[in-house]
């Protein structure tokens, strides 16, 4: 599609890592009509911007990151969660507050698609306005040196020679790229059998007891989702595509219906099982991402994608729900706890003190930062939880005995 891969992350990979908060919220929306599904994307987006930068900066001794980029991702994620602080106030979700933040997804997404072409425009404005001084430059050219030609011919002999080098560069990529395809190939054959058939005979007992626990659970994967990676399958990625996000949905209802029982049982709040619980549960996706990117020494798209995942789980897993559910009922969407307000103004704060190490630090991206980060994330979860729990001042009503 032609497009880079901070874009990618923050589009393609932020979607398919946010299908979990998602449906986690649209249970909480229909079917249990509790705040689990916002507590869940709330601690999501505090878990991605914290814990999982912590993650990231870890993975790999430095990784180096593009301001323009990480300024347009924080901009956007505060304009977001802004936007939600203003529709959480009154504790009311109406149907056109909700649809606000659906507009502001499509925004995200134009910015994001024809960001290029903006950058393009700005540009041909500037080169516009800065002909005069162009004409200026060129006068007193005329005039020049002799040495100023040996200078040209330094340059365009420098622009030769790295064009060269581009060439020879990507024809070694494209040549790495094949193996890296055939390898992926035949190590997907033989994995898939010795994944599903392989009795673990020199393992621990603990791990062939988890073998056959989770035995069953493999195998139903295995027929119901075609593996692309294998040659006859390489063209039923539609089919995988849905059948992903079918499993998606079921394990995501199964998990919210335990732990609103749990919740229930042990009496904890809903939003509270989804601020710590579910916020985990629901990013493992990511964790896994976030990893592979950082290792391959691609920071930009993992920090796009950490980013961009919390400004879809805001404008997206929230706001279609809020709409969808908010047309069909007629009626609005209460938020039952009133302590999330509060914690989703912490996520501005979160993400404020964010920019600020990671500016400190020549946005630079390394094991300090990381400490930061989960020291954040650790004072963000106690506080929102004593917050729950009516520990500072009162907010939640109490749990009804049934």
């Amino acid at each position: 599609m032609n497009i880079s891969t901070d874009v990618a992350g923050a589009t393609f990979l932020a979607m398919a890592s946010s299908f979990p908060e998602m449906f986690v919220n649209l249970v909480g929306t229909f079917l249990t009509e509790s705040d689990l599904g916002t507590g869940t994307v709330v601690g999501s987006a505090v878990f991605d911007t914290s814990f999982l930068i912590h993650l990231l900066s870890f993975s790999i001794q430095s990784i180096p990151l593009e301001w323009q980029i990480l300024s347009r991702d924080c901009t956007m994620y505060v304009i977001s969660v802004g936007t939600l602080v203003i529709i959480m106030w009154d504790r009311q979700i109406r149907w056109y507050e909700a649809t606000i933040l659906l507009v502001l997804l499509c925004i995200y997404l134009i910015l994001l698609f024809c960001g290029e072409g903006i950058r393009l425009c700005c540009g041909k404005i500037v080169r516009c306005n800065s002909t005069s001084t162009i004409k200026v430059s060129n006068n007193n050219e005329s005039t020049s040196p002799v040495g100023s030609y040996k200078s040209n011919a330094v340059v365009a002999t420098t622009a030769t020679t790295s064009k060269k080098n581009r060439n020879v560069d990507l024809l070694e990529e494209q040549q790495n790229g094949s193996e890296n395809v055939e390898n992926c190939e035949k190590s997907a054959k033989r994995s898939m059998s010795e994944y599903l058939f392989s009795w673990p005979r020199e393992q621990s007992t603990i791990a062939k007891c988890w073998f056959t626990l989770v035995w069953p659970l493999k195998f139903l994967l295995f027929v119901t989702v075609p593996d692309v990676r294998v040659e006859r399958f390489k063209h039923w990625y539609p089919l995988t595509f849905v059948m992903c996000m079918i499993w998606i949905a079921i394990s995501s209802y199964l998990v919210s219906w335990m732990m609103t029982a749990i919740g229930d049982t042990i009496g904890i709040p809903d939003s509270v099982m989804g601020l710590t619980f579910l916020a985990a549960g629901g990013n493992m996706p990511e964790v896994a991402s976030i990893v592979i990117l950082a290792r391959q020494g691609d920071g930009n798209m993992a920090m796009s994608n950490t980013l961009g995942a919390n400004i879809l789980d805001i404008l997206l897993c929230l706001g279609l729900p809020w709409t969808i559910k908010c047309l069909m009922s007629g009626r609005d969407v209460t938020i039952e706890s009133g302590a999330l307000t509060y914690s989703v103004i912490s996520m501005v704060a979160c993400i404020v003190v964010l920019f600020a190490v990671i500016a400190y630090f020549k946005f630079h991206l390394n094991k300090k930062v990381g400490f930061i980060c989960l020291l954040l994330f650790v004072v963000f979860l106690i506080f929102t939880i004593l917050i729950e729990l009516n520990v500072f001042f009162f907010v939640n009503a109490p749990m009804c005995d049934y």
